[in-house]
């Protein structure tokens, strides 16, 4: 299908054509149909649906709130830390997502497991760097039971970075490795949106994990 896809989008395959070769592949009618409407937006000359892509004007936090909320999150699972304090602000302007507490970093994981696990969608949760380590081990059962979570963490101010700060450590990521299917620490806020939509597709991609990332 790889090929099929590239060579409709560089103009040397027609739709029609790319129907063929789906056929040919032993794909079904509806499949070719459906691949073919995925791609459409992409094929030289075709027309963007009006609502394909927008722009978004804000902080880093309402980038993440209004990807999250793209993606059919109506929850935020959290246990309060400082590094929240722009994700609460942005959610004063975003009723659709609602602010689930708990007392205790595991606990947010465990939460978050359970709604995932109940919904088969994935669910996201937020909390200070300093309660990653406490989560660890509910990361380690959502990783055995394959459950797709985004796990979400603020960081020092990049200025400070290898200098052995107060409640940081050089390397976080490395900590949750071997407990998630994809991690990445955040430098660029412009991009935030970006790296929230990776985290939630490759927890919801079989077999599905948690998704790690730091912001």
């Amino acid at each position: 299908m790889q090929k099929l896809v590239n060579d409709l989008v560089n103009a040397k395959l027609s739709r029609r054509g790319f129907l063929a070769g789906m056929a040919a592949a032993s794909y079904s009618v509806t499949a070719a149909k459906s691949a073919l409407a995925a791609v459409e937006p992409f094929i030289p000359g075709g027309d963007l649906p009006t609502d394909y892509v927008r722009t978004v004007e804000g902080t880093g936090a309402d980038l993440m709130l209004d990807q999250m909320i793209e993606s059919g999150a109506k929850y935020l699972f959290c246990s309060n830390g400082s590094g929240m304090g722009p994700i609460v602000d942005s959610l004063v302007d975003r009723p659709q997502v609602q602010l689930i507490q708990a007392t205790h970093e595991g606990q947010v994981v465990s939460i978050a497991d359970g709604y995932a696990k109940i919904t088969r969608k994935p669910s996201y949760c937020f909390y200070s760097r300093v309660g990653l380590p406490h989560s660890t081990s509910n990361m380690y059962n959502s990783m055995k039971d394959r459950t797709p979570l985004v796990v979400m963490s603020d960081h020092a101010n990049s200025d400070r970075e290898g200098t052995d700060s107060h409640e940081d450590i050089d390397n976080w990521i490395e900590a949750i490795s071997q407990y998630t299917k994809w991690r990445w620490e955040a430098h660029r806020s412009d991009r935030l949106a970006e790296w929230v939509r990776r985290a939630y597709k490759v927890a919801s991609v079989l077999p599905g994990g948690p998704t790690a990332l730091r912001v």
